[in-house]
């Protein structure tokens, strides 16, 4: 967990601070929704596709550069509260009112791995990714929306996991 901490930290620290004479912004992420490709493979459960949480991001915009660092919590798609953090590089392909950007987010997530069973409650376990991303923000409002998607496939020996996307709402503060 302090491992954790200390990743967070960097991430707001130093990694958008690399954009020298960067414009930049902090953001609430506010919940977000899923859609799961496949049902879960547990007989009588279903995935939580309304992932209520909160985090933090901070955006460095420099030209056509976008730097951010996140982090926060959210409800998973197991139906069990996790943590995150991350950041994300990406490229600003529209700048108008509207502002679409393509981007890289390595992510750590602090979260379980499969349902509560007849075992227990599921063990919570740092998971690195990378995912991409997109994000449409609308500049007057400072309303925006990260997407991502993530592939199906095998993540380590304690996760398999269906294809999903994910869109969460993020709102501007500074």
């Amino acid at each position: 967990m302090r491992s954790f901490v200390v990743y967070v930290g960097f991430l707001f620290a130093v990694a958008p601070g690399t954009a020298c004479a960067a414009e930049t912004s902090y953001e609430l992420q506010l919940p977000g929704v899923s859609h799961h490709f496949d049902k879960p493979r547990q007989a009588g459960k279903s995935w939580n596709e309304f992932h209520d949480g909160l985090g933090l991001q901070r955006t460095a915009v420099r030209g056509d550069l976008v730097w951010r660092a996140t982090g926060g919590f959210i409800r998973d798609s197991f139906n069990r509260q996790g943590l995150y953090a991350g950041g994300s590089i990406g490229l600003r392909a529209i700048d108008k009112a509207i502002d679409v950007e393509f981007a890289l987010a390595p992510m750590l997530l602090y979260r379980t791995t499969r349902f509560d069973n007849n075992q227990g409650k599921a063990p919570y376990k740092l998971l690195p990714i990378m995912l991409p991303m997109i994000v449409v923000g609308h500049d007057a409002s400072g309303i925006g929306v990260n997407i991502t998607a993530l592939p199906a496939g095998n993540f380590g020996k304690d996760l398999r996991f269906p294809a999903l996307i994910f869109a969460q709402l993020t709102w501007r503060i500074r």
